[in-house]
């Protein structure tokens, strides 16, 4: 029997991993260069972990969540964001007890059970960051900057960031009540999603992606503005004040809500127009209340997450670089291979990527294989050139072929 992988789930492998490698050390660059460091959390966490901070009718907990009853008939889930994870962890590691603003980033998978799609799988990895301590605007404004920072360093072009703000959570409470009153009398023309969304999360009505309920929105004359707070408006005004600073070109968008119900205050997502419908790239905000509501202290915090399929779909396409095989060993005989081995792992210890066939092939199938792996130069292990202190090497661009002495090796190759 043959298996195959779950519907949902990927194989990353080579050329397309190099890519993945690329995005995760340019984003370790990003996040370590501003005072972020580095947090793993368990992929499975205690069911109500999610249901109390994502919120329990949310899209995520009723319909998307990976659930299951362990041996001890206690309820486990895969993680399907991070951040309560790590909010847990910033609690039960005692996180808060360190100097100044706690600042972390993550790279991993989550999950959903959502149906796969383009850019959408069950199985999908984020990289992202966290920033717990503050309530002041700068860190809203420093989490949106190095959106943006890393997009460019990636190579990504052609996004845009979107931000609006949600208040605080006395003012999505009126904003409820508001978006109530005034689509209740004409829900009958919202698609069936928002009809189920009216009483459950209202809000996410305005995040509705379908062309006539944007329509119905728009007649409708929905203004939130207007109901957040003085000292909610101020933050955001200041926000914005501070990304035109910084040179964070973004778009105002009133509709803009997240998913999840710890969000209070800045939300944003960044958007890519090549992706076609899947096309939120990244996303995040504040969650002022979450540390609180999960035990701790009130604390102001924000975030955000970066989905890491959409990312590779943007940038696989592009030229990257590749690493280059620089030396594969060719044995003419059998005879010379301890000799091979112990100068393949000296060119490895002085940072040369070295190859060599061990399968056994003949000399003509080994400079095949070297061929095929676009080696740099092959190094031929012969009797002759071997009793002379020599080597020969062929260089496999020019097809030129020299003998060159083996202490001056390393030199010629670096």
């Amino acid at each position: 029997m043959r298996y195959q992988k779950l519907r949902g789930t990927e194989d990353i492998i080579s050329p397309q991993i190099e890519v993945w490698q690329e995005i995760e050390n340019i984003s370790r660059g990003v996040f370590e260069v501003s005072g972020y460091k580095e947090i793993k959390t368990p992929i499975i966490e205690f069911l109500q972990l999610f249901q109390r901070s994502i919120g329990e009718n949310t899209d995520i907990v009723e319909k998307e969540i990976f659930k299951f009853q362990d041996r001890s008939e206690r309820k486990i889930a895969l993680r399907p964001e991070a951040t309560a994870s790590i909010v847990r962890a910033y609690l039960e590691c005692g996180l808060y007890q360190n100097p100044g603003l706690t600042k972390l980033y993550y790279l991993g998978p989550m999950f959903r059970a959502e149906r796969p799609q383009k850019g959408r799988k069950r199985q999908f990895y984020q990289v992202g960051i966290e920033a717990i301590g503050s309530l002041n605007p700068e860190i809203d404004a420093e989490v949106i900057y190095l959106v943006k920072k890393l997009l460019d360093n990636l190579g990504v072009d052609d996004f845009r960031i979107e931000i609006n703000s949600l208040g605080c959570d006395n003012d999505k409470i009126k904003i409820s009540n508001y978006l109530k009153d005034k689509i209740s009398e004409n829900l009958d023309q919202f698609c069936q999603n928002c009809q189920n969304r009216f009483e459950r999360n209202v809000l996410r009505i305005l995040d509705c992606k379908n062309p006539d309920c944007k329509s119905c929105l728009k007649n409708l004359q929905i203004d939130i503005k207007s109901i957040i707070c003085s000292d909610c408006m101020q933050h955001y005004k200041e926000v914005k004040l501070l990304l035109t600073v910084l040179g964070v070109k973004y778009k105002e968008n009133e509709y803009l809500v997240r998913g999840l119900d710890y969000y209070t205050r800045t939300v944003f997502e960044v958007l890519n127009s090549d992706l076609g419908a899947q096309n939120v790239i990244c996303a995040g905000g504040r969650y002022d209340n979450l540390v609180e509501e999960m035990g701790g202290k009130s604390t102001g915090a924000v975030g955000f997450a970066l989905g890491m399929e959409r990312i590779v779909m943007l940038l696989e396409n592009k030229s990257r670089k590749n690493i280059e095989l620089d030396v594969f060993l060719v044995l003419q005989d059998r005879m010379f291979l301890k000799e091979a081995l112990k100068e393949l792992m000296n060119l490895r210890e002085n940072g040369i990527y070295a190859d060599m066939d061990y399968q056994g092939r003949s000399l003509k199938s080994q400079m095949r294989l070297a061929n095929e792996k676009k080696a740099r130069y092959v190094l031929i292990l012969g009797q002759k050139e071997w009793e002379q202190g020599e080597f020969c090497l062929k260089d496999m661009k020019t097809g030129s072929q020299i003998n060159i002495k083996k202490e001056k090796l390393l030199e010629f190759v670096s």
